[in-house]
Parts: C-alpha cells; structure tokens; sequence
C-alpha cells in the first residue's frame, strides 16, 4: 500500500497531479490543493483498487484521507464519489453536516441524491464522534504556526518539525499538549 509521496509535482491537470518521486511519476487524482509545479510537496494517498481500476487519491492533510476511508465505507459511495465531494467541501463542513444531520448540505453536491446523503449521515453519524477534531488544521492554523514557530526557536529544523507535526495524534487539541508530544517525539 502507498501511504504516502514525498516529491516534485512535475505536473497539474484538473482534477490529477503528477508527483515526481525517484524518477518514477505518480498519477494523484487531487481535487483540493494548493501545489506548484516544481514544488517539494507530501501528500498522504489510498489506493483504490477495482475489477478495472487502480487509483491513487491524495489528500495534503492526514486529516482528510481518514474522513475519506471512512466515507468509503457506506454502501454506496465510492472512492471517486467522496473525492469528488472533498473537492467541492472542507473535512470540516463535512463533519459538520454530518453531526448536525444535514441531508440539505449533501444533496446539493454533484452526485449525492436524498438516499445517498441520508445513508452518508446514518452510517456516519455514531463514527463521527472519534472526528470531531478531524477539522483541527482547517480551524486552528494558528495553533499550528505557533507550534511550529515554538519548536523552531527551540532549535529543531523545520523539516524535521513538518515530520513530527503531521503524526500528531487529532485527540491533542491544546498548544501545550501539542508541543509536548513533538518534543516527545522529535528525533525519532
């Protein structure tokens, strides 16, 4: 399975970015991001893997493949669906949506009818709750500025700060407990 890239986008289409890792490129079908060509960039990955077809999808925040594994999973919707939806809509108004039971919100993105977006909120709704912090960088990125900022004027480099940062476990909401753990675990 290929969790992760680390590489050159070497190109962007509409909806695919090809990442140059090692000289080999990766097809990532991508619908939200803010990459460049010719820019070192990570993006977390699932493979999908049918009958006729494999794809790569890539999301830039770990945050968004887990709500994409999980939106997978209800009968019905599929890989290519639930990018499609994350391209149209944040993690965080998903979420949202989903908690406050709003079938409205669903409906009016491309491809979700009444019946889809009820089953979307039925099967989701009691696994939402471990997310509730799934929106954590789209809500606070001042937080993540600041920890950041924090660790490098502790004299880590940022490289090895991007590293750590992007393992934080999504329970660790407060600076404090955020910075704690990345000491804990830089230079791992």
């Amino acid at each position: 399975m290929i969790s992760s890239l680390r590489g050159k986008v070497s190109r962007i289409s509409q909806n695919q970015v090809e990442i140059d890792v090692g000289g080999v490129g990766y097809s990532v079908f991508m619908g939200r991001h803010n990459f460049i060509e010719d820019r070192e960039v990570k993006v977390f990955t699932f493979l999908a893997v049918s009958e006729n077809d494999m794809s790569l999808y890539g999301f830039e925040k770990f945050e968004d493949l887990e709500l994409f594994k999980m939106m997978i999973t209800v009968s019905g919707v599929g890989p290519k669906s639930v990018a499609h939806i994350l391209a149209s809509t944040t993690g965080t108004e998903i979420v949202k949506a989903i908690g406050d039971a709003d079938v409205e919100f669903f409906k009016k993105l491309k491809g979700i009818g009444l019946k889809t977006a009820q089953r979307i909120i039925v099967d989701l709704k009691s696994k939402i709750g471990g997310l509730g912090v799934l929106n954590l960088k789209d809500s606070l990125p001042l937080l993540e500025d600041d920890l950041v900022l924090s660790l490098q004027q502790l004299g880590f480099e940022r490289k090895e700060i991007e590293k750590v940062v992007n393992r934080i476990p999504v329970e660790l909401l407060e600076l404090e407990d955020r910075l704690s753990w990345c000491l804990q675990n830089l230079g791992r």
